[in-house]
């Protein structure tokens, strides 16, 4: 599994800009449920994502396909980090 720092010079690479690397966490959206972790990214249409995630996988990253069918967003899983929601525990999440 690859990290976000890679997911973010990959993401560059499609876009042929330095948005991802410079702007990191800020320009995409991040969950972690236990200890899978995710980047979102949105793009401009739903065949910009098919393009995106055809390109990310054939770059070796994970994503889901299937994530919100008709989306213009594309999920990628990358290797653990403590990105949003990362400390709620079952325990945690009870008290919320």
């Amino acid at each position: 599994m690859k990290s976000k720092k890679a997911l973010f010079v990959s993401l560059d690479k499609f876009f042929k800009t330095d948005k991802y690397t410079k702007g990191k966490l800020k320009v995409v959206g991040n969950e972690t449920y236990g200890k899978e972790s995710y980047i979102y990214v949105s793009t401009e249409s739903n065949s910009v994502r098919r393009q995106l995630e055809r390109f990310l996988v054939s770059e070796g990253f994970g994503v889901k396909s299937d994530y919100a069918p008709g989306s213009a967003t594309a999920e990628v899983r990358v290797s653990y980090f403590k990105g949003t929601n990362w400390d709620r525990s079952e325990e945690h999440t009870s008290e919320l």
